[in-house]
């Protein structure tokens, strides 16, 4: 029997430690920079997380713009969107991988952010998601 883990498995299982032990985080995601899922907790379905990787990746890209024009341009790419009944947070998570997280409306986001972080410098290499290649048209 196989009983190492895979870098999926490992990432998922990291994932579901974070949750359960920041109170408020409900979902947790990796998404590449371009919006595809690498993984995600088992509260979200499947059409779920490829949402909430759309939705991520386009927030950040519109972070990432707003500091373009009216920031520093070297912006962190932190990202944060409240709605009604939570929030979304966003951080870098390793070259072209972001940290996407749904939280309570009433988490403290100070504590939310704090650990996203600590996760993502404890698994940076896990986090890291190559440029997708386009074949050449034929």
């Amino acid at each position: 029997m196989n009983t190492e883990m895979t870098t999926e498995q490992t990432l998922e299982s990291l994932l579901e430690a974070l949750r359960h032990r920041t109170p408020g985080i409900r979902h947790l995601l990796v998404l590449s920079k371009d919006g595809l899922k690498m993984s995600f907790t088992s509260g979200l379905t499947v059409d779920q997380a490829d949402h909430l990787s759309a939705i991520s990746a386009g927030v950040q890209s519109l972070s990432l713009s707003a500091s373009a024009e009216f920031g520093d341009a070297i912006g962190s790419g932190q990202a944060m969107v409240e709605f009604r009944g939570g929030l979304l947070l966003i951080v870098p998570a390793g070259e072209g991988a972001h940290l996407a997280v749904i939280a309570e409306e009433d988490a403290d986001v100070g504590v939310v952010a704090h650990n996203m972080n600590g996760l993502v410098e404890q698994v940076g290499g896990f986090l890291t998601a190559a440029p997708r290649r386009t074949e050449p048209a034929t």
